[in-house]
């Protein structure tokens, strides 16, 4: 990474002695320096006690040091130590400072890691009084934005953006919010790859081209995790924490600052849990309901029949065509329709049916002969469940669990066999909303079926799938 530039109004004992040990410690930052040695031994003058200035000056430097290195560090309040006249001294020049909003600080009481600048900044009175019950080894200090603005230019940050905010102090865990089309570059990238679960993902170049010395250096990039986040009106976003997209490389910088959307989006609920809090969700996707209402199907099938209904009903990752991080667009809805009707009719096992009831329908032709047609999954599927179930409304029964599986299969074959014209429209989110909905209410009615019959006793059905605990976007 190149400097961001260094500039300072004045050439004093802190100037010279930063410059010094950039020359002498080229990777290092100056508070992970033997720099306290360095500096007694070469210059006998720096066993005076800084000013508050040129302490702010050295936490600034200190910190720019390290965010061209990509780290973002703040320096330990216990390495100024020999720059004071004491362990108090120091801290009523730390207390003026941060008075001043010149620098803040972060307690390993409160923080993980404090050498991370992970949240926004405790209150400011807060922080003062932790400074003062605090031992300095547990303090870490970062400068205030408009303190790097005196000590760097920030043009030379111009193709990092969110690089950028980080070496302007933001937090590392604080998110920007995207249009859906910023994924889709490498969701069409077979150099990529992605895994979906729920409401949040991560993505990276594969292995095989990151070992690639012909493969370009800005294109080796990943995303360790992403979110899903939503405005008012529920429309989602992808929500990238900062510390992960100043990981990018500049063009890949600018290429997602040219999606960024404003307004107020929110982190929905689940992301920040997981990722904020570290704990696991109430709620569940009604993705990942459908995947569990079809390995339920597959295991209440196979304890009553012998046999699971479906050829695959182990859930596994969700499909891209079925994630909610794509764009409303015509093409993307035509995606979700042919992932479920792999995941559904194109699923089911027609074996499953072999002796349970016919699989072939018979028509005389008028020269007498007879054509015998196989019947689809579907036909079979709706035959087999009128004669095993006695259903009060078997009417009702085929309108709701059904005729959901026969539109998806209907819906698919338009983009199959003809050529389609893409296009863009909010209203696809409540296509695609409504189309979930139906499935998953579908596929609910049969596994809520085939849950009352005896040999399903031993099939624990999770709660949460009765109890309305399941997100629809």
């Amino acid at each position: 990474m190149r400097s961001g530039g260094y500039r300072s109004a004045q050439p004093t004992l802190l100037a010279c002695f930063i410059d010094a040990c950039r020359m002498k410690y080229r990777r290092a930052t100056v508070d992970q320096m033997p720099w306290c040695e360095y500096l007694l031994n070469d210059n006998p003058n720096a066993a005076c006690s800084m000013s508050t200035n040129e302490l702010s000056e050295l936490i600034a430097c200190s910190f720019i040091e390290s965010a061209e290195h990509d780290d973002f560090n703040g320096m330990a309040a216990s390495s100024l130590l020999r720059f004071t006249k004491g362990a108090e001294h120091l801290k009523s020049a730390v207390s003026e400072l941060i008075k001043a909003d010149r620098i803040t600080a972060v307690f390993s009481r409160t923080s993980v890691n404090m050498h991370i600048k992970r949240f926004p900044d405790l209150p400011k009175s807060m922080q003062l009084e932790l400074l003062g019950t605090e031992t300095l080894d547990t303090v870490c200090l970062y400068p205030s934005s408009s303190e790097v603005e005196k000590h760097v230019n920030l043009n030379e940050w111009h193709d990092r953006p969110f690089s950028r905010s980080l070496l302007l102090a933001e937090p590392q865990l604080n998110y920007r919010a995207f249009d859906m089309g910023a994924l889709e570059r490498y969701v069409a990238d077979p150099r990529y790859v992605f895994e979906f679960n729920d409401y949040m993902g991560w993505m990276s170049v594969d292995n095989a081209y990151f070992r690639d010395d012909e493969h370009p250096e800005r294109d080796k990039i990943s995303l360790q995790t992403f979110g899903l986040g939503f405005d008012a009106q529920r429309t989602p976003y992808i929500i990238v924490f900062l510390r992960y997209l100043a990981g990018l490389s500049p063009e890949h910088q600018q290429y997602w600052q040219s999606y960024l959307v404003s307004g107020d989006v929110r982190m929905c609920k689940p992301y920040f849990q997981s990722s904020i809090e570290g704990e696991w969700w109430e709620n569940r996707s009604i993705r990942y309901a459908i995947a569990e209402e079809m390995r339920l199907i597959g295991a209440l099938s196979e304890a009553i029949w012998g046999q699971s209904l479906f050829r695959d009903s182990s859930g596994g990752g969700i499909p891209i065509g079925l994630n909610s991080f794509l764009r409303p667009t015509a093409e993307n809805f035509h995606r979700l329709v042919m992932a479920l009707d792999k995941l559904l009719s194109e699923n089911i096992d027609s074996s499953f049916f072999k002796g349970k009831c016919a699989i072939e329908t018979e028509q005389a032709r008028p020269d007498g002969k007879i054509i015998v047609t196989r019947k689809g999954t579907l036909t079979l599927l709706q035959d087999w469940l009128l004669q095993e179930v006695h259903w009060n409304d078997p009417k009702a029964f085929v309108e709701v669990v059904i005729k959901p599986l026969r539109r998806i299969r209907k819906l698919r074959q338009a983009p199959a066999h003809s050529f389609t014209t893409d296009d863009f429209s909010t209203e696809y989110y409540e296509k695609r909303k409504q189309l979930l909905g139906d499935v998953l209410n579908s596929l609910s009615n049969i596994r809520s079926t085939f849950s009352r019959h005896p040999r399903s006793k031993d099939i624990e059905i999770p709660d949460w799938l009765d109890t309305g605990k399941i997100d629809v976007f």
